[in-house]
């Protein structure tokens, strides 16, 4: 079993976040779920921290050689 690098993990889920953190404080403000404002005090976190995610990943398959087709 091969256990994947805890950095690719946290990548994963950091551009996770990214991608489905907008959907989730707009459904959290249709669907008028009272959470006190924790959706507004969570916009910018989970802004940055799916921005970091992304483009962590971005980095990392710009840095990457391309595969050799053998």
């Amino acid at each position: 079993m091969n256990i994947p690098a805890p950095k690719k993990v946290l990548e994963t889920w950091s551009a996770f976040i990214g991608i489905s953190g907008s959907t989730y404080l707009e459904l959290v403000e249709e669907l008028d779920i009272g959470l006190l404002g924790a959706a507004d005090a969570m916009q910018w976190p989970l802004l940055i921290v799916g921005a970091a995610g992304s483009g962590s990943i971005l980095f990392g398959s710009w840095r990457r050689p391309p595969a050799r087709p053998d």
